[in-house]
């Protein structure tokens, strides 16, 4: 996790603003620890991952934590690969076909998932970042979910990754850029 400084280069904060907002994210990243993934949903390529359980207004789980990964990804385990952000872009096993290949419908990513997550107890045993935006979260059973930002743009609207802390009134969160992590 004290690669979390490095990462934090906002020039328009003062140092010990930096100094608070590195501690903070430290802090939020540690709190995963215990925490299973619960579910997984999707809003175009943008995987949005749900751990521990907390309902919204319609009875939905939004997750204790919500993380959603608008970069490349992978779920490995000792053995090598075992989902890719890629897959999206792959027929399920219900749609082999490629003729008329619509990811909406049924893609190799979120079948995958969606089995992983159903027959495994994915807790997250360690959340710890990179120095250039990565993210890598750990879970019991020697699987880990590796998020690899692959993009330069220096945008605001490019964002590689961003958790969200629902267990309060108003969320908090975290969101990785080009330009470093920071509490939004």
């Amino acid at each position: 996790i004290n690669s979390v400084n490095s990462i934090l280069t906002c020039s328009h904060i003062s140092g010990q603003d930096i100094r608070k907002m590195k501690i903070q994210i430290e802090n939020t990243l540690q709190e995963l620890i215990g925490i299973k993934l619960s579910q997984t949903t999707r809003s175009a390529d943008m995987e949005c991952l749900k751990f521990g359980f907390k309902a919204n207004n319609k009875n939905e789980n939004i997750g204790e934590f919500g993380l959603h990964i608008q970069t490349d990804w992978r779920i490995i385990n000792g053995k090598g690969i075992l989902i890719g952000s890629n897959d999206l872009f792959e027929p399920n096993s219900e749609n082999k076909s490629e003729m008329d290949f619509n990811y909406e419908k049924g893609n190799l990513r979120d079948e995958k998932l969606r089995n992983l997550i159903n027959s495994n107890d994915l807790i997250v045993s360690r959340a710890v970042t990179d120095g250039i935006g990565g993210l890598n979260i750990g879970f019991n059973n020697q699987m880990e979910l590796q998020i690899i930002p692959t993009n330069s743009s220096e945008s605001e609207y490019n964002e590689f990754w961003r958790l969200i802390d629902n267990r309060y009134t108003e969320s908090r969160h975290i969101v990785a850029r080009i330009s470093g992590i920071v509490n939004e």
